[in-house]
């Protein structure tokens, strides 16, 4: 009888093993596996969502496969969600309202895109075949194993990304000063109703730490052929969240968001801007659907506006990419046009889209062959390459649009929106995790409001 009872000991503690080793296997590797590639270049801390998976299969290691599987793509899909939120400095209730219009994305373009597909799908698929086996341990031993398995987990993806966790998730605080580059410049005050007033919010364009790619970056927005017509001065704001908290800051002179804007928005630039008389039109090369543009854009002030669709019918031509749309390039041309129209002042925004990363090598987007950053830097930062060509290919489309012989005056606000959030922790420790920058064209034909020192913070004339 005693042999019998040290058998089914044996047995049972095999068991347990067995059920602990599948519960690591499911819970802990399998759920974190598909962000690993990311995690190992410096990706966002993960060290809560590591967390909340142990804790979840511990809670569901006794239930019935059917509501474990259930739980598991529960638990994948939350992953997902609070992954994309904080790369993109997003909140999660944001990247969830846009769920429904993931068909205007083109991920499979990027290979980026299509590993982690893959690794998605190769998770749950291994997920499956596992969970229908028993995952459950009772011994406190285990118990204690599980727990410690959890905190190493943790604890090792957060020294991973250590280096840079300051610039995921960058969300405003609550006591957090404004500032802004509509401010600093004094945009409002430029619009005196003689002169055309444009903002040019630009896509993931951040303030590069490195001098010579700072350097590189100023001289593809202040060309020579500016020289003549306008007065170039250089700034850097702060910014928080994503693009649409960039389009707060700029237009309506406040931390937030755009789930903020329920109604009329009266203090919004284009709203002060249209009761001074000026014709206030958006340009966007995306679709109108995504974050709701067609709504809250009325709100602030914006009277029509002009999206994919619209551009391409227009003559633009069409650029591939994730986020696939018209080319910025051709877009200075078709706001050129339109400010020929004398009959009112005008204000034009316009917010890029082509640099939206990750930006692909394709010959329509003008990425192939990069070499804009000078020597090795092209290899090592091919990313960093591309997306400084399509800034290139866009400054350059600006500076002939405003050398036509029938161009208006007009003073240009250049700024980004956020810095661009690589997941490459070496491509994005060169760019300066708090600020963006800002170029001021101020046209010459007649004297504008001077912008104090005080005013515009670290701005310099440019050389």
């Amino acid at each position: 009888m005693s042999s019998i009872t040290a058998i089914a000991k044996t047995k049972t503690k095999s068991s347990e093993l067995h059920g602990f080793l599948n519960w690591l296997a499911c819970w802990l590797v399998l759920p974190n596996l598909p962000f690993l590639p990311i995690t190992l270049m410096g990706g966002p801390m993960r060290a809560f969502e590591i967390a909340v998976c142990g804790i979840v299969g511990l809670l569901a290691r006794n239930l019935p496969v059917w509501l474990r599987r259930t739980a598991f793509v529960a638990l994948l899909f939350y992953l997902v969600i609070v992954f994309i939120a904080h790369m993109f400095n997003m909140s999660s209730t944001m990247i969830l309202s846009v769920v429904g219009l993931v068909t205007d994305i083109q991920p499979a373009v990027s290979p980026e895109y299509v590993a982690g597909g893959l690794l998605i799908a190769l998770s749950l698929a291994a997920a499956f075949w596992m969970l229908q086996f028993d995952a459950s341990f009772s011994d406190y031993r285990l118990v204690l194993a599980a727990g410690a398995a959890i905190i190493g987990f943790a604890y090792l993806d957060g020294w991973i990304s250590r280096d840079t966790m300051g610039s995921y998730t960058r969300l405003a605080p609550d006591n957090a000063p404004f500032t802004s580059a509509t401010q600093q410049t004094g945009l409002l005050e430029l619009a005196d109703g003689r002169n055309n007033v444009m903002v040019v919010m630009v896509e993931a364009m951040g303030m590069p730490t490195d001098p010579q790619m700072r350097e590189r970056l100023e001289r593809i927005w202040t060309r020579p052929e500016l020289a003549g017509r306008f007065d170039v001065t250089h700034g850097k704001t702060a910014f928080y969240g994503s693009t649409t908290s960039g389009e707060m800051r700029e237009l309506c002179g406040r931390w937030g968001d755009y789930a903020d804007i329920n109604e009329p928005q009266p203090a919004c630039l284009p709203a002060l801007l249209a009761a001074k008389g000026y014709r206030t039109t958006s340009y966007h090369a995306f679709t109108s659907d995504f974050f709701d543009r067609p709504r809250w854009y009325p709100l602030i002030g914006i009277q029509h506006s002009f999206f994919r669709d619209d551009l391409l019918g227009k003559g633009a031509s069409f650029c591939p990419n994730v986020f696939a749309g018209a080319c910025d390039r051709d877009v200075p041309k078709i706001i050129g046009k339109q400010l020929q129209d004398q009959s009112q002042p005008q204000f034009i925004y316009w917010l890029t889209l082509n640099s939206h990363l990750p930006v692909i090598e394709d010959a329509r987007l003008g990425t192939t062959n990069c070499q804009q950053l000078g020597g090795r830097a092209d290899d090592d930062y091919p990313v960093i390459c591309r997306m400084f060509s399509v800034w290139d290919d866009t400054a350059r489309a600006i500076t002939e649009m405003v050398n036509q012989t029938d161009f208006p005056p007009t003073d240009i606000l250049i700024v980004g929106d956020h810095m661009p959030p690589f997941t490459h922790q070496k491509s994005r420790l060169q760019f300066d995790s708090e600020h963006v920058p800002w170029i001021l064209l101020k046209h010459r034909d007649r004297p504008g409001t001077a912008i104090t020192q005080a005013q515009r913070g670290s701005v310099r004339p440019s050389a």
